[in-house]
């Protein structure tokens, strides 16, 4: 993730701990914009557990085929997603991220997401799918 003040990178492993300071480039990592931090030493955390929980959720819903690059907390109200392929998830607000992660669980089964470059979930019980 990107230091608040946009001088250094920070790795955030496992419970939103920060593990690691300076830009590291690994296939692997997924940038987090907007999450706030308490230090910006190894052993701090991410200030909202709910940015940690949805980082957790992505994780084990089994979402790695998306291949998410960047996960936008800026506006809590209105968190996204964004996937190599170029396609965007609008998720909402981070307090029902849990649901709509696991409807989008759901539709990656059902539907091949390279598709799509937009999949708004905002909405409750619906999904509004832009192809390209």
């Amino acid at each position: 993730m990107q230091h608040p003040e946009g001088a250094e990178c920070l790795t955030v492993g496992e419970g939103g701990v920060v593990v690691a300071t300076g830009c590291e480039t690994w296939d692997t990592l997924v940038e987090l914009t907007g999450g706030s931090v308490s230090s910006s030493a190894p052993g701090a955390r991410l200030l909202d557990e709910r940015v940690a929980d949805l980082i957790e959720r992505l994780r084990s819903d089994d979402l790695s085929t998306m291949h998410i690059q960047r996960i936008d907390v800026t506006d809590p109200s209105s968190v996204t997603l964004d996937a190599e392929s170029g396609l965007r998830v609008m998720l909402g607000g981070i307090e029902l991220q849990a649901k709509r992660v696991s409807a989008l669980a759901a539709l990656s089964r059902a539907i091949d997401l390279k598709d799509y470059r937009l999949i708004d979930l905002r909405l409750e019980g619906e999904a509004r799918l832009v192809t390209w």
